[in-house]
């Protein structure tokens, strides 16, 4: 019993060193563009599963004392937080593998279609950040993934998928995110971990994700890292407007609930026979350049199989321009 109140007390004084570090909030406001496509990696532009996604967002400037502070769990223990929040509209695209096939087999992954608008509050330390999203939307032919997937097809020339009348049907989407990420300094600005958490609950996600990402290169200090098109995933935009220029690689497992996109509708609707992995990996490598609050970035991805008969582990890359003003 001795040892596990040493312990507490080491947790706690750890705990009192993340919280009582001064930070400065930014000034200035963001709104980023960040795509999701498995075309931008050409060795795996498949077109199937997770194939495309992309979101459009706008975060505010930070706040040392509003409401948001309110809107927080572990941010709670600290009086050196500050506050931000952020509106976004994303789409995401899946496909099956076989994508001409007029009536692809029960055994692959279904069309889907998602539309959503996401809300943020977001409260951040020196090196550490925490935020809670809900996620508002549609999937079905509603989402217009279908329409999205054409038009883009017809400009650079390639083919329909053929499936499409068998897509997930209409259904609201009602998802709750929280993620936080900690910033572990080994060299200041120059070499850190970010151990991450991530929470999903919803009828299109339920899962826990926890991760680890390595960053080494210069400016570390001024992000929590790439953030992906998708709001399952965590990162932030700029926090000063320092230059910064890095690599970054990570990994992260995730225990999946519920996954609308594979198992089908909520009630009724599309119903799917997959046996899906409850375990899914999934491993990235990207890098980055920013200065003065502009930022260019790049990310591949690697995920392993999520339901027994994929026929392949899935990958796509992201592609994010955030501009600060």
């Amino acid at each position: 019993m001795k040892i596990s109140y040493k312990y507490l007390l080491c947790i706690l004084l750890i705990l009192k060193c993340i919280y009582t570090q001064e930070v400065i909030p930014y000034n200035r406001h963001h709104i980023a563009l960040s795509s999701d496509n498995d075309a931008y990696f050409e060795p795996t532009n498949y077109d199937r599963y997770y194939t495309a996604g992309h979101n459009l967002s706008y975060v505010s400037k930070e706040f040392d004392d509003s409401f948001i502070k309110y809107i927080a769990l572990f941010s709670l223990l600290s009086k050196q937080r500050v506050q931000a929040f952020g509106i976004s509209i994303g789409q995401e695209i899946y496909t099956p593998s076989a994508k001409f096939t007029l009536n692809p087999p029960l055994n692959d992954a279904p069309y889907g279609g998602y539309l959503y608008t996401n809300i943020m509050a977001q409260n951040r330390t020196s090196n550490f950040m925490e935020q809670i999203s809900l996620n508002l939307g549609v999937v079905g032919e509603y989402a217009f993934a279908k329409e999205a997937q054409d038009m883009i097809h017809d400009l650079v020339h390639y083919y329909h998928l053929a499936g499409w009348h068998n897509q997930i049907k209409n259904e609201f989407i009602f998802n709750a995110y929280y993620n936080w990420i900690y910033k572990f300094g080994i060299i200041n600005n120059i070499i850190d971990l970010l151990p991450y958490a991530s929470i999903a609950l919803g009828n299109a996600h339920t899962h826990l994700e926890v991760g680890m990402r390595l960053r080494i290169g210069y400016g570390l200090n001024g992000d929590f890292g790439i953030q992906k098109a998708t709001t399952n995933h965590i990162g932030s935009t700029s926090i000063n407007d320092s230059f910064r220029i890095y690599i970054i690689g990570g990994i992260s497992e995730k225990i999946v609930g519920r996954n609308i996109f594979l198992e089908g509708n909520t009630i009724g609707g599309y119903k799917s026979k997959l046996n899906l992995n409850r375990f899914v990996y999934e491993a990235e490598i990207g890098a980055i350049i920013a200065w003065r609050g502009i930022s260019l970035s790049y990310m591949y991805s690697y995920r392993q199989k999520e339901f027994i008969e994929q026929i392949s582990n899935s990958n796509y890359a992201t592609i994010r321009l955030e501009i600060s003003f």
